[in-house]
């Protein structure tokens, strides 16, 4: 019953927001270009903020689990590897693979994931889920434009691939913040507070945005992606990641760190990522919608399953 409630107190608000931004398109307050220019403001200030702020205030040297850490971005890399080989013979059209990709490797560990660790293994182990996270969003970024842009078009433009992906902002956002840490510069604290209001603004307008361009038509239209993305995102990769921790001798802290990082929803920012990149945000965001919902469900069977197992 906990995880039920765990499950509706962490999903519930997202979805307020998201139906807000529904009734808002529906209503004729932001129309469609309105959409891509508020997309445009949040990729390219918003979500960088957060990805910077939440990077610098990580202990990066006091928190640090090198075996954690490595399986998190090895097996990030295997599953993005195997989605290259496996994706094609599902989708039917070229366009939608990089955005399938995108949302099997990226999960929204931030605003789902640490509720669920708190009350899993409690806050005093959320240093290292955020290390973990650290880490991970800048592979997430790179796979992700590297994905996107491969599957953009019949042929892949090599300049342009490279040109995105130094350029992303995401992922100098990432890096330029992680330097600044582990050179221990400081940012005095009047800016990094106009950065933490920033970074405050990014998840709430990404959800809105993500209910404004939602429809009911889309969502019968992707219906096969959508269940077969959310079996593997939500129940078969974690599976196999809470099997072969427990096969490799890691920890109950970092069979459940693991579990979250790899079993939570598609991120949030991913249907983001895939308008800029002129992917197939619909299916993204239809993805990041379905993903969330499901969540509930999955998160309180893993519960049940890390329980009888003796680890939580």
């Amino acid at each position: 019953m906990d995880m039920i409630l765990l499950g509706l107190n962490v999903v519930i608000p997202l979805f307020v927001i998201m139906v807000l931004g529904y009734i808002t398109r529906r209503a004729g307050i932001i129309n469609e270009k309105g959409i891509g220019q508020v997309n445009r403001l949040l990729f390219w200030v918003f979500l960088p903020a957060i990805l910077f702020v939440s990077v610098y205030e990580t202990d990066l040297r006091s928190v640090f689990d090198i075996k954690i850490i490595l399986y998190s971005l090895i097996g990030t890399t295997v599953v993005y590897l195997l989605s290259f080989i496996i994706v094609p013979r599902l989708t039917s059209r070229r366009n939608k693979n990089g955005v399938i990709i995108q949302a099997l490797i990226r999960g929204n560990e931030v605003y789902f994931g640490f509720p669920v660790v708190v009350t899993l293994i409690g806050a005093q182990h959320l240093g290292l889920m955020a290390i973990v996270v650290a880490f991970a969003v800048i592979m997430y970024n790179g796979y992700s434009v590297i994905a996107l842009e491969y599957y953009k078009g019949d042929k892949v433009n090599k300049g342009r691939l490279l040109k995105n992906l130094f350029t992303n902002p995401l992922i100098i956002a990432t890096v330029v913040s992680s330097i600044f840490v582990l050179l221990n510069i400081i940012i005095p604290k009047m800016i990094m507070s106009g950065f933490s209001l920033l970074a405050s603004v990014a998840s709430p307008l990404a959800l809105f945005l993500l209910g404004a361009s939602f429809t009911f038509s889309s969502a019968r239209k992707y219906i096969k992606d959508i269940f077969w993305v959310t079996l593997f995102r939500l129940i078969i990769i974690p599976a196999v990641v809470v099997i072969t921790t427990m096969a490799m001798g890691f920890s109950n802290i970092g069979i459940v760190i693991l579990y979250v990082t790899f079993g939570v929803p598609t991120s949030v920012s991913s249907y983001s990522m895939a308008m800029e990149l002129q992917a197939d945000h619909e299916l993204a965001g239809q993805l990041v919608v379905f993903t969330s919902l499901f969540s509930i469900l999955s998160v309180f069977l893993f519960t049940i399953l890390l329980q009888t197992l003796g680890i939580v």
